[in-house]
């Protein structure tokens, strides 16, 4: 993927605004006064952001396959009340399809819309479907770079943001200078400083996961790459902290803008292609071919490191990646936190932390298509409940588990120090701070 339309999505999103405005106040008419965006990476990232700053409290977002998050998503509304978002550009994304199969069950086709290419598989389903609308991604925009087309702006126009205003903003980024930060930014990495710890204020906070996927996703291949930090203790002397940003979330939509030409020109000074994705089809692949088994035949797990060992490999500007397909829920993330506090303690390193599937499609292609200078610690754990998931003869956690063990094999394959450990309770993740 190499078009360039994000660079007019502003003009673009602004004459598209009355229509998206107009769907959304028909939608709060009618009682659907929640929202659920299934989707992944570039398709939810934006759209969270939004979310968080405008608090939206009625707009969530589930980009999981773990199925205590499938199974949150749908007790925290009454789903008759719930508008489905059903957004993937490839219209092919098992995380997405897998979503709408279930909560297709359990609501009316016309509670359902989807964001996705033209011409798509999501596209011909949702016409055949019924859904109640089907908007138009634009072709010629890759996923992670589509914030400011309909993959944020409908998300904007159903929790009632000035899109007009956020737009108009938008507009007015000074490109050069955009990518003139970029450019310094892969300098700095060019001379060893090739972390980037993202410190957006608290108002815009997410800001920073968007900015993860962008970076990562864009700048890691071809054994370069630029590794962003979100949160955590990141003050080594590898690392550049950026912290310059607009606390007032109406210049979200330029700093979407901004960091789109930073990262642009950024992979530009790398000598790498800011929008391809080359690694990330390895895990799909393994992971299709684990689903491919007969069901309770599963295969071994690959060996891995010990936890001890891999601590033990860590050298000079290497960083820890805490990788857990565990239940994306508050209680998860304060102990991720401790661990990955520990670990970087422990090293002396910089630490990076992310829940699975979702960082499959933000950072795993830094991980296996950047600097081989992580060490990646992926967590499993038993499902306390498990679902199926309609017509695809499959559960979320036999899905969810497919996925983890294709990164691991993805990862071994690109000769990254990789271990994994499997608890029996995701409570028990506190427990690895202490080796």
């Amino acid at each position: 993927m190499s078009g360039l339309g994000w660079i007019d999505a502003p003009r673009a999103s602004r004459a598209q605004w009355p229509e998206l405005a107009a769907f959304a106040a028909a939608v709060r008419d009618e009682g659907l006064t929640r929202v659920l965006l299934c989707g992944m990476g570039g398709s939810s990232l934006a759209p969270a952001v939004l979310a968080q700053a405008f608090g939206a409290t009625a707009f969530d977002v589930l980009d999981s396959t773990d199925p205590g998050a499938v199974l949150d998503a749908e007790r925290r509304a009454p789903l008759a009340r719930t508008l489905f978002l059903i957004a993937s550009k490839s219209g092919t994304t098992v995380e997405t399809l897998a979503a709408y199969r279930y909560f297709a069950a359990r609501a009316a086709a016309g509670q359902f819309v989807a964001v996705t290419d033209p011409g798509s598989p999501l596209e011909t389903l949702a016409r055949r479907a019924g859904f109640r609308a089907v908007f138009a991604h634009p072709p010629d925009v890759g996923g992670r770079y589509a914030a400011l087309t309909v993959v944020g702006m409908l998300p904007a126009a159903l929790v009632e943001v000035d899109g007009p205003e956020l737009l108009a903003r938008a507009a007015r980024v000074d490109a050069q200078a955009a990518q003139q930060c970029g450019r310094a930014v892969a300098a700095a990495a060019l001379g060893g400083r090739d972390k980037v710890a993202l410190r957006p204020p608290p108002p815009v906070a997410r800001l920073a996961d968007w900015i993860e996927q962008l970076v990562a996703e864009s700048s890691g291949k071809n054994g370069k790459g630029v590794i962003p930090v979100v949160g955590g203790n990141a003050a080594t002397a590898d690392v550049q902290a950026v912290t310059e940003f607009s606390a007032d979330p109406l210049d979200l939509g330029a700093e979407f803008l901004r960091w789109e030409h930073a990262t642009w020109a950024l992979c530009e000074q790398l000598g790498v292609n800011a929008f391809d994705q080359p690694d990330v089809e390895a895990a799909k692949a393994f992971a299709r071919a684990e689903l491919q088994r007969p069901r309770g035949e599963r295969a071994e797990i690959p060996r891995t490191l010990s936890p001890r060992a891999l601590r033990a490999a860590a050298r000079p500007g290497d960083y820890v990646a805490l990788l857990a397909y565990l239940p994306p829920r508050p209680a998860v993330a304060t102990a991720m936190e401790r661990v990955r506090t520990a670990w970087g303690d422990a090293l002396g390193c910089v630490t990076t932390a992310a829940f699975g599937p979702r960082y499959l499609h933000s950072t795993g292609q830094l991980h296996k298509g950047g600097p081989n200078t992580g060490l990646f610690l992926v967590v499993t754990a038993d499902d306390a409940e498990d679902v199926g998931i309609p017509e695809m003869q499959r559960s979320f956690g036999e899905l969810k588990h497919a996925q983890a063990l294709g990164d691991i094999r993805a990862l071994l394959a690109k000769q990254r120090r990789v271990a994994h450990v499997h608890l029996a309770r995701p409570e028990d993740l506190g427990d690895l701070a202490r080796l």
